[in-house]
């Protein structure tokens, strides 16, 4: 080996080993993102050329695309489609969805009229019950007011005539106790289907008693085949006796013998023993199959 291509050989060897020690430092210095990488280049070395390349990381730079005539046109088209493809997209879906929230807004907004329609049909309802209630309430008191007033004018001329008549009538001195024997009647007597008898001494007045009817009586009672008497309230110090007609508190012939009897009216009743004390009687007082006979004077008729 001569003395130049020593020279030669010893530089270049030094040369590429200064290379080696700069290229990693430049790459790691140049920029951050490891995307630099150095060209190749050659180094001629005793008349040889060394391809060298060196990228970040290691990695070698890959090739370039290579492109055929008009295939940048096309994907540049199919970039735009894609891209108005998306942008229809986007506008169909917000449609879709503001079409939804104005669905949901609309049945919220229609259920809402019809609740607060509903409400106001009931308070128009309710108002219209309360006043038709008002009105037949009024009516109703009206009406109750005239029948009252109607019934206590009625009463009082009731009361005015019964009082006229009673002036009237035949009256005798108040007795301090019941025959003893049934006085003698004149008059034909009144028999009803169920043979129960009567003879009214004197009519009386007002109103004429009743089943319901609350009475008070003077009474005497005799058997009819002895005449003998039995029972007065005459003897009681003249307690009249009171009663409701209907309810059979008594035996089934006083009861019935007093409906029709008006206040101040007397009437004799002949009891069949059917309608009294039947076979049994009511001992030791009134034997069995006893017919029984009862004078009675009507007090008073409510």
């Amino acid at each position: 080996m001569n003395v130049s291509n020593f020279y030669g050989y010893y530089y270049s060897t030094a040369f590429t080993k200064f290379l080696h020690l700069l290229v990693p430092t430049l790459l790691s210095e140049s920029l951050s993102n490891g995307t630099l990488s150095l060209q190749f280049y050659t180094i001629n070395t005793q008349g040889e050329s060394i391809p060298m390349a060196q990228t970040v990381k290691g990695q070698k730079e890959p090739p370039q695309k290579q492109y055929r005539p008009g295939q940048r046109q096309q994907e540049r088209l199919q970039r735009q489609a894609r891209r108005k493809r998306r942008q229809r997209i986007w506008g169909a879906s917000i449609a879709a969805s503001v079409l939804i929230i104005l669905s949901v807004v609309g049945i919220w907004e229609y259920q809402h009229y019809t609740a607060d329609r509903a409400a106001a049909q009931l308070v128009r309802a309710n108002a219209a019950a309360t006043k038709v209630a008002a009105i037949h309430a009024n009516a109703t008191a009206t009406q109750l007011a005239i029948a009252n007033a109607t019934a206590t004018y009625i009463a009082n001329i009731q009361a005015t005539a019964t009082a006229k008549c009673l002036v009237g009538l035949h009256s005798t001195p108040t007795p301090t106790a019941g025959p003893a024997k049934p006085p003698t009647l004149s008059g034909t007597a009144v028999t009803l289907p169920d043979g129960l008898q009567y003879i009214d001494v004197q009519v009386g007045c007002g109103p004429a008693a009743k089943s319901g009817s609350n009475v008070s009586v003077q009474y005497t009672g005799w058997l009819q085949k002895t005449g003998k008497k039995f029972d007065s309230s005459w003897d009681h110090r003249a307690q009249a006796f009171t009663l409701v007609l209907g309810q059979g508190k008594v035996i089934k012939g006083f009861d019935e013998g007093l409906v029709g009897m008006k206040q101040g009216g007397s009437r004799r009743i002949i009891i069949p023993a059917a309608l009294a004390y039947g076979k049994t009687g009511s001992p030791p007082t009134i034997p069995p199959n006893s017919v029984i006979i009862f004078d009675v004077t009507m007090g008073s008729v409510q």
